[in-house]
């Protein structure tokens, strides 16, 4: 049986493995979720190195794992976090899916977007906004430190960043644990006192978030999940798993 996995901290309410094992244990393959400490992280990643076929990467790890891997490709590369891994050989490679995912549910073109958060999965979402058009961003977050780092990333690709909340833009993003992990009422009042196109909201539970009932265009955490996971098994498999079929193990149906 090849085993699959996903580390992060927590990772008890991740529905990762319902949507992988939906797919994977018709092919022999198992995944499994294990919750890592930050020190032991590089003790994790070495011991999938060697008794797994792969693994995703979900918070708090999407930056911190990529000094445990051999290469990066593609959009890891670009925004410098990493939620899927392959074990090719001895070697572990490093992908990011939820750029892709996004690219794939975003009709159309944007052009400017307010993004709450500025880690691996802010980087993601500006990423595949900024490959759909979007041109000017505002940057939320706690840290400034880290809004900062940000900024000067979508900068670097020739952006135009602000770091005052925006009351009007095509795009608003939730890209963090907020209504998942975490009270999502200050992101609620944000959204509440301006206008956008559209929300993106990588956050997910049952019956969804309060970001998502309150936003009429939306694209949800189930989804963007069930997408990554797909292109994540295409990554390890070399395949195009059924997405309703993944959706459906979500949901319960």
């Amino acid at each position: 049986m090849e085993l699959y996995g996903l580390i992060g901290n927590p990772v008890s309410g991740s529905l990762s493995p319902k949507v992988q094992n939906s797919v994977l244990n018709q092919m022999g393959g198992i995944y499994l979720p294990f919750e890592v400490s930050r020190k032991r992280l590089s003790d994790a990643v070495n011991g999938l190195r060697v008794l797994s076929h792969g693994f995703n990467v979900t918070l708090p790890y999407k930056e911190d794992v990529i000094k445990t891997l051999d290469a990066l490709d593609g959009y890891a590369k670009d925004i410098m976090a990493v939620n899927t891994v392959k074990v090719d050989g001895e070697l572990l490679i490093g992908y990011n899916t939820d750029v892709s995912a996004l690219m794939a549910l975003i009709n159309g073109s944007v052009g400017s977007a307010l993004i709450w958060g500025a880690g691996g999965a802010a980087r993601a979402a500006a990423l595949s906004l900024f490959r759909k058009g979007c041109t000017s961003f505002c940057i939320v977050n706690r840290s400034k430190t880290r809004a900062n780092d940000f900024g000067n990333l979508l900068r670097s690709w020739g952006a135009e960043v602000s770091y005052n909340p925006c009351q009007f833009a095509d795009v608003f993003v939730n890209a963090t644990p907020m209504g998942m992990y975490a009270d999502d009422g200050p992101l609620i009042k944000l959204y509440k006192r301006g206008k956008y196109g559209l929300t993106i909201d990588l956050a997910y539970r049952a019956g969804g978030t309060a970001l998502q009932r309150a936003s009429p265009n939306v694209i949800g955490g189930l989804d963007i999940l069930v997408e990554q996971a797909a292109q994540s098994i295409k990554i390890w498999k070399g395949i195009e798993p059924e997405r309703q079929l993944m959706k459906k193990a979500v949901l319960g149906d």
